[in-house]
């Protein structure tokens, strides 16, 4: 018991030193931690009061900008009424209606809009609970800040303002006037009549002033907030206007300051645990040395006792051997697995690119150390993007895989080392070694061209697909893999253009406009990333009155080297590689965009045309698509039109689509209507309002009797479907009298307007508008 004493006050005294320790280190920890939130604090107070000094500013500027928008509506009617007087010695309170009435009340704000001739209200719109304005003499006014604004603003060309004032017609206003001069002498004035509320709530954006307290004086009295807010120190904005100034005051909620310091004592709370875990850790550092020993001989103990279970376990072991070999086995079929993949195509199963170019250079190398020579054909089925296009993917697969299977079939036709490869979309390739001239190549393609001869079975219907082959011979077409492939592409391209179904060999020459072609389709892949691509417009004009009611928007490329490239070129290409669908999203979210800009601009409320390609419908969810350019552009679905082609309409898979874009509210038309396999059986079950005779018809108008009796039965059954008509391509007087006499609806062509870009048109709306 003696004995034990010492050791018992030693290890109090020791217990006693790392309390100590502890404390000290939790007051070296605290302090710094208390002293860095403080500056923490200020430091978002700070940052909270300059951003509400900034919204502050930002909401000072959204209201300057309201008021200065509207006083640009004030300049708009002394451009109405300066237009009016020089057509005319007085206005005509018709007209001036009718321009009143494109803003009130579809803005709000806008109170009314007056005309003072000599100072004398004689125009006001809306005539409806202003009746006590007409007739009213602003020189007789019985208040003196009015009569004082009519002889100040009398003598001045720019506009005045008066108020916030009570209005006769009840609320508070905002008064402009601008006078208007008529060869140099005095007319009257131009007024408009502001509702402040209304006007504050535009330009003071509630959603920025969530943290923020404001308040809005003017001329000494209070239009929004607390006036409290201008006692004392606090955040102050002022907005000038052409006459006067209007002032903000603001601070930041209570609320605000709240969270602050809440934000800032969860940071102490955390920081405190922290340190307190730290301490811990300490503590069981400092008082682990104590245990050590125990634990020493508990571990050994263990330890004698784990190696009794090891020797115990041996056959445990030896099973879980066996498990991992048999778990290598998998990794290794796994593995070939991934092999497979890695060089096959997944749909047909036959070699992929990827083993095609390393197989190709390990066949010419083989084929250069032996001196013998290599046949290479490039393989492209000539209708397939028809049967894709036109019965989908799926249908696209499963004719690939037949392809593929005839294709297998070569390999067992006595050419040793044959192997055949699918490299993308519709192109396979052949390699044929150890041969002795081109002779071997031009047989083996004879034999696939046979291959392709018999029908391909869909859907339970035969179709007939051909293949166009080019061959190229190492070394006589290249010394190396990239070039035989280059002229193997060359050639069937060339056997494409010699009638397709067909195989060329290569004879060292670029066939006419095959380099123009690859490079041109290569430059349409960066076109609409690098902003070549534009769009025209052409206006379309109603027949007999030639009013403009209609725009179809037309894509056009201007390449900065080519120059501009025609439709005919480049279309085709973009269908062909698919670019279509990007391309045509991209025209219908400009498109729409461009004719709400117009609208917006006080423009008349036309409807603008867009083209759908077959990619489009066969790519994904078209109305999913044309519903995102609308929602986008604020444009409503009724000024919306959608050309199609009658091949389109006709497909029972699109007929869903169809339906669902016209309860949209979107117009849909046929576009070159009577120019494919048209069915009048199917055109009266088509949601369609429209149809659209194509220019081939147009032009042989004056010229070709039967041309113009298809356009009469076009017109005749497009009246008894309740159709309206719209024909493209009018070029010459003759051809108009022809149509407005047939009852046509609508004109488009060059003897009205050729398609122009967007500034150019807005010159033909303004020329419409004033009209």
């Amino acid at each position: 018991m003696h004995a034990t004493e010492p050791i018992h006050t030693s290890a109090r005294k020791a217990a006693l030193g790392v309390w100590a320790l502890l404390l000290v280190i939790f007051i070296i920890l605290s302090v710094p931690i208390a002293w860095s939130t403080s500056l923490y604090e200020d430091r978002i107070v700070r940052k909270a009061d300059q951003d509400a000094a900034a919204a502050l500013a930002a909401q000072a500027n959204s209201l300057r900008l309201a008021v200065e928008r509207r006083l640009l509506l004030s300049e708009s009617l002394k451009a109405f009424a300066d237009t009016e007087l020089m057509n005319g010695k007085e206005i005509d309170s018709a007209r001036f209606n009718e321009f009143a009435s494109h803003f009130v009340p579809r803005i709000p704000d806008v109170r009314n809009i007056s005309l003072y001739p000599d100072g004398i209200a004689r125009y006001v719109y809306p005539s409806a609970g202003n009746e006590t304005l007409f007739g009213l003499n602003l020189f007789e006014h019985p208040d003196p800040e009015v009569r004082d604004n009519a002889t100040r603003t009398m003598k001045m060309d720019g506009v005045t303002l008066i108020g916030p004032r009570e209005l006769t017609q009840g609320g508070i206003g905002l008064l402009t006037r601008q006078s208007i001069f008529v060869n140099g002498r005095f007319w009257g004035f131009a007024s408009i009549v502001l509702d402040v509320p209304a006007l504050i709530r535009e330009g003071i954006q509630t959603s920025d002033t969530g943290e923020l307290d404001i308040a809005l004086r003017a001329n000494g009295r209070l239009l929004l907030g607390d006036e409290s807010l201008f006692d004392g120190e606090g955040l102050r904005e002022r907005v000038k206007l052409p006459e006067g100034e209007w002032a903000f005051a603001g601070k930041l909620k209570e609320s605000q300051l709240r969270e602050i310091e809440s934000k800032v004592l969860l940071i102490r709370v955390i920081s405190m645990i922290c340190v307190a875990l730290i301490l811990y850790l300490l503590y069981v550092q400092l008082t682990g040395k104590a245990n050590l020993d125990v634990k020493v001989r508990e571990r050994t103990s263990e330890l004698q006792r784990a190696n009794e279970t090891i020797e115990a376990s041996n056959e445990e072991l030896i099973a879980i051997e066996e498990e991992l070999r048999e778990q290598n086995r998998m990794l290794e079929s796994k593995e070939q697995e991934l092999r497979y993949l890695a060089y096959h195509d997944a749909v047909t199963g036959a070699y992929n690119r990827t083993y095609f170019n390393q197989h190709l250079e390990e066949q010419r190398a083989a084929a250069e150390r032996r001196g013998r020579k290599l046949a290479l054909l490039y393989l492209d089925l000539d209708q397939f993007k028809l049967v894709n296009d036109t019965l989908g993917h799926t249908f696209g697969d499963i004719l690939l895989k037949d392809a593929a299977m005839r294709l297998q079939g070569i390999q067992n036709e006595g050419y040793p080392g044959v192997a055949f490869y699918r490299i993308g979309g519709d192109e396979f390739t052949i390699i044929l070694p150890h041969i002795e001239d081109s002779e071997a190549g031009t047989q083996l393609a004879a034999q696939v061209i046979e291959l392709f001869r018999q029908p391909f079975y869909l859907k339970g219907a035969e179709y007939y697909l051909t293949a166009s082959i080019g061959i190229a011979l190492y070394p006589d077409h290249g010394a190396d893999a990239p070039t035989l492939i280059k002229h193997a592409d060359k050639a069937m391209y060339a056997a494409k253009e010699a009638g397709k179904n067909r195989y060329k060999c290569y004879d060292g020459t670029d066939q006419a406009g095959a380099s123009e072609l690859m490079e041109l389709r290569s430059y349409l892949r960066k076109a609409l990333s690098r902003g070549e691509l534009e769009l025209y417009y052409q206006p379309q004009i109603q027949a007999g009155s030639a009013q403009l009611v209609g725009m179809e928007a037309l894509l056009r490329w201007n390449h900065p080297k080519l120059g501009p490239v025609s439709p005919q070129q480049f279309i085709p290409l973009a269908e062909e590689t698919g670019l279509i669908v990007e391309i045509g999203e991209w025209v219908l979210r400009v498109a729409c965009a461009q004719n709400k800009a117009w609208q917006e601009a006080g423009f008349p409320e036309l409807r603008i045309a867009v083209n759908l390609s077959a990619r489009q419908f066969a790519s994904g969810d078209v109305a999913a698509s044309v519903r995102g350019a609308l929602e986008a552009s604020g444009l409503e679905p009724r000024y919306l039109e959608l050309e199609i082609t009658e091949n389109m309409a006709m497909k029972n898979e699109n007929l869903p689509t169809l339906e669902l874009l016209r309860d949209m509210g979107i117009t849909l038309s046929i576009d070159d209507f009577g120019t494919q396999h048209s069915s009048l059986g199917y055109l009266k079950s088509l949601p369609i309002s429209r149809i659209k005779i194509d220019r081939s018809f147009v032009s042989g108008i004056g010229k070709d009797e039967r041309d113009e009796a298809i356009i009469h039965a076009m017109m005749l059954v497009a009246r008894r479907l309740k159709l309206s008509v719209v024909a493209e391509g009018v070029e010459t007087e003759a051809q108009y009298r022809f149509l407005a006499e047939h009852e046509c609806d609508d004109i488009q062509g060059f003897l009205f307007y050729r398609p122009q870009p967007a500034e150019l048109i807005r010159k033909v709306l303004l020329q419409h508008w004033k009209s």
